[in-house]
């Protein structure tokens, strides 16, 4: 129960008690509390309120009309982050801290852009002459990198691609009862610091900090608390604008669902440390129609693109664009040998083979091969041989790290050598089964005993298809997929992942390094989590990446996959480019942090995101989307069997066979 004190003439104090308070929610301040309060009033702390309360913090008092009287606390924001991000005062907006009310004001001012290059120019000269005598590693790194990041300001506002304003970012709670306010305070303070934004009282200038926000007062925000802002910064503190993606190349995307203005998304973007990038999102919530777009779009603007399709669903689309679809299964004639090499080409003109990278995968495989059935015979001694023996298969077949031993000259009989030059063949799993089985060490030749069901002298062909040279060519197709959906799902699938990704990596991705390429990985969980390759895959994969001009597009439904494994979090840090579906609330909770994910972002993905509305988020820059496509794009993208559209697809896909089986059959009858 509230207590009204008040003194008596002689100087006794005299209490009283109020009637019953209202409930919180009936309490809220109107206009008329704020242009005639009954009390204003800053407090100090261990002063009595006007209620009697011993105040424990600075605050303002003010008298409404539903209460006797309302507390205010004001805190004024600091980002030590170095960045702002989408939605990231969106937990101001839902205000869930507790029992009070929270209110927020962004306070914005234009900066004049010569002021504001004065003022970088100043604080770079003092950092470089602080480096000058600093000798502590640490904060030599940290000064270095906050010189950088000046520095591209200072070359964005020199070249008008962002405007400079100075803004000042107000939270304001307030409550009737002071223990509860106290208490959101706290927890508020607790929540932002947690996002690196420190939340810092306006203490002994309260009331100022207060009558700041009214429109009918003079008074404005200390300077020391406005903050030097661009452009997209600024757009990134509103909740209805989510920010925004500064690229202005590439493809376009889709539109912001809340400003409608068109995403644009370039995975070479000069910004980028790389061209990687994720898709993740739950069944059900478009990653391959998110795909499909990407893919679609970036084949027209001169991009190669190869997929590896683990359902078959792009069978259709490499129909329509009559490109390259190579199915791996016991009944079809493509074939893809793990030992493939070719020449790696550098971006400076240096050409090799390399021989040891290719054994460390070959041997990884084979690995995983016998570990399917029992992976304790993989000893020590047994892994050795297999290593040593794979190498020397190379040795036997003379291709060393030179380009020039991967081809054989041919003659035309007569001692001379016919123009041109063909390929060598590649060592296979029969050459080394061969050799594990003629071992005079017992554990390999059970080893081998094993590895035989993968080669083409074991009793099972669907297993077998990776014993022997490739049948399959890409050339220079502008896109190309490679289905495993044929295959085994236990056993042979995984391996098939495995065994194309390392093929298109030596017979594509290494080719050609002036020309920009996308490989595309779907269900990339499946080689993030295996033991005995997902490791190997990473480090290559993503090291070569950037030397070979190509970008790693994994596709996965869960967050959390990413987590599981020493692969998976190398390919999440290693992708600038994250495009993020519907999820399930605990993978958000587990990776929210690590993706840095705002409460906003958060809270869509789970609770608002649809098929093909996602949060994009390139480096610190993110937006939430709605994937467009055209209608000719729909009907080849769609997998929704209950579409029309789906249907629409089979019988154009039917049609258009039916065409180029006619038109190849007046080809061959002349």
């Amino acid at each position: 129960m509230l207590i009204k004190l008040w003194y008596g003439k002689s100087g006794e104090v005299k209490q009283k008690p109020y009637k019953k308070q209202p409930d919180f929610d009936d309490a809220k301040p109107e206009g008329i509390d704020f242009i005639s309060p009954s009390i204003i009033r800053e407090t100090l702390p261990k002063e009595l309120s006007a209620e009697g309360i011993k105040m424990t913090d600075y605050a303002v008092e003010v008298g409404g009309t539903a209460v006797p009287v309302r507390y205010y606390r004001s805190f004024f924001a600091q980002i030590s982050a170095g960045n702002t991000w989408a939605g990231m005062l969106d937990s101001l907006v839902v205000g869930d801290f507790g029992e009070a009310d929270m209110d927020f004001a962004i306070h914005v001012r234009p900066s004049a852009n010569d002021r504001e290059l004065d003022a970088i120019g100043r604080r770079i000269t003092g950092l470089l002459s602080d480096l000058a005598s600093e000798k502590d590693v640490s904060k030599r790194d940290s000064m270095m990198d906050e010189v950088k990041d000046l520095k591209a300001r200072q070359g964005r506002i020199r070249r008008n691609t962002e405007r400079s304003y100075r803004v000042s970012i107000q939270a304001i709670a307030s409550g009737t009862d002071w223990k509860a306010l106290k208490k959101y305070c706290n927890s508020l303070v607790k929540r932002f610091s947690g996002k690196s934004i420190i939340l810092r009282s306006a203490d002994g200038r309260q009331l100022d900090a207060l009558r700041a926000i009214l429109p009918l007062t003079t008074s404005e925000v200390p300077k020391e608390h406005f903050l030097s802002f661009e452009t997209s910064n600024v757009a990134d503190l509103f909740p209805f604008g989510y920010g925004g993606i500064s690229h202005r190349t590439g493809i376009i995307l889709g539109r912001e669902i809340f400003m409608g203005k068109p995403v644009f998304l370039e995975n070479w973007h000069p910004d980028l440390t790389n061209q990687h990038a994720c898709v993740i999102g739950r069944s059900g919530a478009g990653k391959t129609y998110v795909v499909m777009t990407l893919v679609n779009r970036n084949t027209h603007i001169r991009r190669r693109v190869g997929i590896l399709d683990w359902k078959g669903e792009y069978r259709d689309y490499m129909i329509a664009m009559n490109c390259p679809f190579i199915e791996l299964s016991q009944h079809s004639q493509d074939r893809i040998n793990p030992y493939d090499v070719d020449i790696t080409e550098m971006p400076d003109g240096s050409r090799y083979v390399d021989i040891e990278e290719a054994a460390n995968f070959v041997q990884a495989l084979v690995y995983k091969m016998i570990s399917v059935y029992d992976r304790n015979i993989l000893t020590g001694e047994v892994k050795v041989f297999i290593s040593n023996s794979i190498r020397t298969q190379y040795e036997d077949a003379e291709i060393t790290e030179d380009p020039e031993s991967l081809f054989t000259a041919s003659s035309t009989g007569d001692g001379k050598f016919r123009i041109g030059r063909t390929y060598k063949k590649m060592p296979e799993l029969n050459g080394l089964h061969d050799m594990m089985e003629k071992s005079d060490k017992e554990a390999v030749r059970i080893a081998a005993d094993i590895f035989i069901q993968f080669t083409k002298t074991g009793k099972a062909p669907s297993m077998s298809i990776f014993d022997g040279q490739s049948t399959v060519s890409v050339k220079d197709a502008p896109i190309f997929a490679i289905a495993l959906n044929r295959l085994d799902k236990d056993i042979m699938r995984p391996l098939g992942l495995v065994a194309a990704q390392r093929w298109i990596t030596e017979k594509w991705a290494k080719k050609n390094p002036d020309i920009k390429k996308l490989e595309v990985i779907e269900e990339a969980q499946n080689i993030f989590n295996d033991p005995d390759v997902g490791g190997v895959w990473a480090e290559s994969s993503y090291r070569e990446g950037r030397s070979t001009n190509t970008g790693i597009i994994s596709v996965t439904q869960g967050l959390e996959v990413y987590t599981k494994s020493a692969a998976g979090i190398a390919a999440i840090k290693n992708s600038p480019i994250k495009i993020i579906g519907l999820q399930e609330k605990i993978d958000i909770d587990s990776v929210q942090g690590m993706l840095n994910l705002s409460e906003g972002e958060a809270h869509f993905l789970v609770n608002q995101a649809s098929r093909g509305k996602v949060v994009l988020k390139i480096d610190n820059e993110s937006t939430i989307l709605q994937v467009q496509a055209t209608k000719f794009e729909h009907m080849l993208f769609t997998t929704d069997p209950n579409d029309p559209a789906y249907a629409q697809r089979k019988i154009y896909i039917r049609d258009l066979l039916e065409k180029r089986n006619k038109s190849v059959n007046q080809e061959q009858t002349g």
